[in-house]
């Protein structure tokens, strides 16, 4: 049946329900195979979850938040970070601050320096 509707995952459901708990606005959800689209508009700003399917496991990907041309992009694990920003409880920060290279636990200087100390026999 390829006019039927595609059945949204229950992870998908779930991340929709809360976004909708916290900015009081029905989002739309979108699914197509293994990819989801959670899309939420609140007034010029706009927040959009991506989630992903690899055997048979629904998680989300990435999520972004629009305002015009200006896009700012969380990881998985700065949702609450991302909602604020669309409901501008926070700066919406530039792209280029929002995306880190670094990610797990910074170490010292000394610590570093041993990680990258080479010891010849």
């Amino acid at each position: 049946m390829p006019d039927s509707p595609a059945r949204v995952p229950s992870m998908v459901c779930h991340y929709a329900a809360y976004l909708r708990a916290r900015a009081h606005v029905t989002p739309e959800v979108s699914v197509d195979r293994n990819r989801a689209e959670v899309c939420l508009g609140v007034g010029d700003k706009v927040l959009v979850a991506v989630f992903g399917c690899r055997k048979q496991n629904w998680s989300l990907r990435s999520v972004e938040v629009r305002r015009g041309e200006q896009a700012t992009t969380f990881t998985r694990g700065e949702l609450a970070k991302a909602v604020a920003a669309l409901l501008s409880h926070e700066p919406q920060a530039p792209a280029l601050l929002a995306v880190s290279g670094v990610s797990g636990p910074r170490a010292g200087a000394g610590l570093r320096e041993r990680r990258t100390t080479v010891i010849r026999v």
